[in-house]
């Protein structure tokens, strides 16, 4: 199974990057293509919760379903994509996310963001370079703009 992580160190509390990372509402603040973030059931970000993403894809709206299949408390989260019009739950076997912070010093940490996955039919695997290759620098973009948001605490 393909397996990419993106590690970015981040000038700020790990505690406070917990925050950004978990608050739907923060989230839209530094991931700018996510139009609107809710979690079932209602503000519970824990274990089996879904999450709810309505994401500008190319200039096309789109949602995305994600269920959370591994929690520690402001260190770890894991998930799973499980629906949503994106259709990357389609065209995979299984995409898992895992987002664990590392704690690099008082006011320093580090997002380790792994992704792993399988592609199903024979397409999306000859694809699969291009459509996750997409995914990752996706997330690389989000990732700098949440060390910038939360080293200056200016929305980007």
């Amino acid at each position: 199974m393909p397996k990419e992580t993106v590690t970015t160190e981040i000038e700020a509390p790990m505690e406070q990057v917990w925050i950004y990372l978990t608050v739907p509402k923060e989230v839209e603040f530094w991931a700018p293509n996510v139009r609107e973030l809710r979690i079932e059931p209602s503000g519970s970000f824990a274990k089996d919760s879904t999450r709810h993403f309505k994401i500008d894809l190319n200039g096309k709206d789109v949602t995305l379903e994600t269920q959370i299949t591994h929690y520690i408390p402001n260190e770890l989260f894991a998930e799973t994509v499980i629906g949503g019009s994106a259709g990357i739950h389609e065209k995979t076997a299984h995409t898992r996310l895992v987002f664990r912070l590392i704690s690099l010093a008082e006011k320093r940490c580090a997002v380790n963001f792994t992704v792993d996955y399988e592609m199903k039919g024979f397409l999306n695997k000859m694809l699969e370079k291009v459509m996750m290759g997409g995914v990752i620098a996706q997330y690389k973009l989000w990732f700098e703009r949440l060390k910038t948001y939360a080293e200056t605490g200016r929305p980007v």
